[in-house]
């Protein structure tokens, strides 16, 4: 009596649960989305209740209390805005100009940089502001 013995392969491959892959995913999308880095110039920005937008292609100018104009964290003077910002606007016109001014600047000089940021040829505009939770009275 004669018994074969077969050498089988195995033919299963061990897989990962998808579900541990995609809460992984998920993970890291969470952890990494708390990584927007905003400006190193400090600006204490006026309050708002409502929701912002946050928008990839921009460019930030920011009005400090001292009255100094900085494009993405470079020193501007008044005069030059226009055209530097230009040059920026030139590479994708479609970018967003984000103003970051300080909340004790007055009114007016706030408009005269949107002014001057007018003269560059964009009317795209964003005014950033800081979320202001208020307590409601009980």
């Amino acid at each position: 009596m004669k018994i074969s013995i077969r050498k089988k392969r195995i033919s299963t491959v061990t897989m990962i649960s998808f579900t541990d892959v995609i809460f992984l995913l998920i993970i890291f999308l969470l952890i990494s989305s708390n990584f927007i880095t905003h400006s190193g110039i400090k600006v204490d920005l006026p309050g708002s209740s409502s929701q912002q937008n946050e928008f990839n292609k921009n460019i930030s100018i920011t009005l400090t209390k001292d009255e100094e104009i900085y494009i993405d964290n470079e020193y501007v003077s008044w005069e030059e805005l226009p055209e530097i910002l230009n040059r920026k606007l030139i590479d994708d016109p479609e970018q967003v100009v984000v103003v970051r001014a300080d909340k004790d600047i007055a009114l007016k000089k706030v408009v005269k940089l949107l002014d001057l940021a007018k003269l560059s040829g964009t009317n795209r505009f964003f005014i950033a502001t800081e979320i202001e939770y208020t307590e409601e009275n009980e």
